[in-house]
């Protein structure tokens, strides 16, 4: 496989830059003498005075120092726009990488990025009412982590590709689509199996969504139509949660 490249964009084709209007290096927390900050991609053209409903983009692990860029990473970008383009905003957060500052930390990172969306949304434009959480790879159990430890009311989180930890599936937490890479690790598919049975037992309402032949990080590495469906699939869900 050859080596990661951040400019690598979406599979998915992406909607003109004048769909999104970008608000970037929006500060919302200091680590260790460093600024972290968040993107803000809102839909372009939208009515003063009306709020917009927001997702949180959690990204995943990776070099420490290659992870100060993950705001302007193709992956996090096309998310960006496309959500913007759906008549949502969407998100980027950066945070600090796990092997860098240990799991606990980055975890109240995360946190930290979710309440300043929630308690800073009517300076950005942004509905407090109707938030959601879309996770990647290693920022799936973050987010698991943070779900269940920050009060901020969510409308339904998406977690892709990635295992959802420690997660107890228990009444009151918001609806999930969880998407699983049938090419991924086969311990990491456990996990997602075993949550997703869970919360079925439980009454969480989870949807599975299943790509046999994906590997992890599909939206990036699979050129194909299958994809780019489940990319579709994904804004689908955000959006019928959230403009309902």
């Amino acid at each position: 496989m050859p080596p990661f490249d951040p400019a690598t964009p979406l599979v998915h084709p992406l909607p003109g830059p004048d769909r999104a209007e970008l608000r970037p290096g929006l500060a919302y927390a200091s680590a260790d003498g460093r600024e972290l900050a968040m993107d803000l991609y809102l839909p372009a053209g939208r009515a003063h005075g009306s709020p917009v409903p927001a997702v949180l983009l959690v990204h995943g692990e990776a070099d420490p120092e290659l992870l100060r860029g993950v705001r302007s990473w193709g992956q996090y970008t096309g998310w960006g726009r496309l959500l913007a383009a759906g008549g949502l905003a969407g998100v980027v957060a950066e945070h600090r990488a796990v092997a860098e500052a240990g799991f606990d930390a980055v975890v109240a990172e995360v946190a930290t990025a979710l309440t300043a969306v929630h308690g800073r949304a009517a300076e950005l434009g942004l509905d407090p009412d109707r938030l959601a959480v879309a996770a990647f790879s290693a920022g799936v159990p973050l987010t698991a982590a943070t779900i269940s430890r920050v009060p901020v009311p969510l409308r339904c989180a998406a977690l892709c590709y990635g295992p959802p930890g420690d997660l107890q599936p228990t009444p009151g937490l918001p609806p999930f689509l969880v998407v699983r890479a049938g090419r991924d690790d086969p311990g990491l598919n456990q996990s997602i199996d075993q949550f997703t049975a869970a919360a079925e037992v439980a009454g969480v309402p989870v949807e599975l969504l299943e790509l046999p032949g994906a590997h992890h990080a599909f939206d990036i590495l699979d050129d194909t139509d299958a994809s780019r469906d489940a990319i579709r699939l994904v804004l689908s869900f955000l959006r019928r949660h959230l403009l309902a």
